[in-house]
């Protein structure tokens, strides 16, 4: 079985694709985070791949950088999306409700 560059380019863009789709499905926002990494692992594959099968230049290191570089960058993203994510007072208490959402939740309470 030989890999070349369109195989490599279609896991990748699997990928992103599967990362994008969790992203935006999920509706908790620390959910939606878990497809940040997924979708950089992509492009980190794609880089990689690019790299390696994609040029004539035969550099081993050329791709690896470059991904590495976007992997530290969605860990970045991440860590600060579960960082930012409770959103909880000093107390552990929540934060108040704001008047409009909190009557939404009282009508569909009501409709139950």
């Amino acid at each position: 079985m030989k890999l070349d560059l369109v195989g490599v380019l279609f896991v990748a863009s699997a990928l992103v694709a599967a990362g994008l789709l969790t992203a935006a499905r999920r509706r908790d926002a620390l959910a939606a985070l878990a497809g940040v990494p997924l979708a950089a692992a992509g492009a980190g594959l794609a880089s990689v791949g690019a790299a390696r099968l994609g040029t004539s230049l035969r550099e081993p290191a050329a791709g690896q950088e470059a991904a590495v570089l976007v992997m530290l960058v969605a860990l970045g993203i991440v860590i600060l999306g579960v960082a930012a994510g409770p959103l909880r007072g000093p107390g552990g208490e929540r934060p108040p409700e704001a008047p409009a959402a909190r009557d939404r939740r009282r009508r569909r309470e009501r409709r139950r």
